[in-house]
């Protein structure tokens, strides 16, 4: 098939899903406003800069339309309503699949009332097909439309995210999100202030909040026990996280899960905030445990008890491979986005020895 991506290609997910779909021999281009110099030249159209008040909606609606329609694509899949499904809906381009991600679900309705919602509803209303990466975000989704809703996640390359031997010694923590205050690292940093006993944590990424992390870590007297690790790159992530025994989530918001995935993938336990699609890829009490949100109590005794016992958090964690396996291995999330496209288009279903490449 002939594919048209309206997404950023600067996201990962976004290069996973075009990885996997050009291993199966699908010509895939893409939309950006991003470029990937991994993917070809050729194959990423750049859009320009965003405007402020998006005065270059309509403008780069026409330009979609004219480059789309002169790559004939077979399927225009928009992933992001709020932005690039915008962009896919103005230009009326069909068969036309939208993807939701997160907050283009959870906050774009709500942030100019009455207008958004309505522009929601009807950007959806464009779609032959609307998918989502978790039950939350279709419940969330199914507000604004009756059509069906095709819950597809964002699952884990089991190639790369695959079982690591189990540690010894105290216990070592890591905390693999972005930098922001949407991922409650600040709350983490004050729980842990008050946690006795030998443990040992990294915290991956970069982002907005890094000086006031860092500071407040060295308030706290956290410095000997954490090492700010920044950006790692994607080759050496597996090894990277699996140097611990827990993974660490704190979000005050998140659509899905693919960081506490990637743990449980590698055989490492999660403690997590109860909340959004974390309650769907985690399994309580075999694979991780729940923090109600914002609980800081909870965070000071759930940690304390995993410093005391390291050996409970590792046995934890051995469940993990399996859990991910059966439900978010990539090769099966991508077999039914290529049957979800196949059943608009007619096109042969996807090869069963098929295999994605890796991001």
């Amino acid at each position: 098939m002939r594919i048209a991506m309206i997404a950023d290609a600067g996201s990962v997910h976004t290069r996973r899903w075009a990885q996997g779909l050009s291993a199966w021999g699908h010509d895939v281009q893409i939309w950006s406003p991003r470029p990937w110099d991994g993917f070809g030249e050729d194959r990423v159209h750049l859009l320009p800069p965003p405007r402020r008040f998006r005065r270059d909606v309509l403008g780069s609606a026409c330009r979609i339309r004219s480059e789309i329609k002169r790559f004939k694509p077979d399927i225009v899949h928009a992933h992001y309503i709020s932005h690039y499904g915008l962009l896919a809906a103005l230009a009326r381009l069909s068969p036309l699949v939208l993807s939701v991600w997160g907050a283009d679900i959870e906050c774009f309705p709500d942030r100019h009332g009455i207008f958004t919602r309505g522009l929601t509803r009807w950007i959806l209303a464009q779609a032959e097909a609307i998918t989502c990466s978790s039950e939350y975000l279709g419940h969330l989704t199914a507000q604004y439309t009756s059509k069906p809703i095709h819950v597809i996640p964002f699952g884990i390359d089991c190639e790369r995210f695959f079982p690591h031997p189990s540690h010894t010694g105290p216990l070592r923590f890591v905390i693999n999100k972005a930098l922001e205050e949407v991922y409650g690292i600040d709350m983490i940093l004050t729980a842990l202030r008050e946690v006795k006993g030998s443990y040992s944590g990294r915290i991956l990424g970069e982002g907005s909040r890094e000086k006031a992390l860092k500071s407040m870590a060295e308030k706290f007297g956290l410095d000997s026990h954490i090492h700010w690790m920044g950006k790692i790159g994607a080759e050496d992530l597996p090894d990277t996280l699996a140097w611990a025994d827990v993974g660490l989530y704190a979000s005050k918001r998140e659509s899905f899960g693919v960081a506490p995935l990637e743990m449980m993938a590698l055989g490492r336990t999660v403690i997590a905030h109860r909340l959004g699609g974390l309650s769907e890829v985690i399994r309580e009490n075999e694979t991780g445990l729940f923090v109600e949100p914002g609980d800081i109590n909870a965070w000071r005794q759930v940690l304390q008890w995993a410093v005391d016992n390291p050996d409970a958090v590792r046995k934890m964690g051995a469940n993990g491979p399996s859990w991910v396996a059966s439900r978010f291995n990539f090769h099966d999330n991508l077999t039914s986005m290529v049957k979800l496209y196949q059943s608009l288009t007619g096109a042969e279903p996807p090869s069963r020895d098929s295999a994605p490449v890796r991001a």
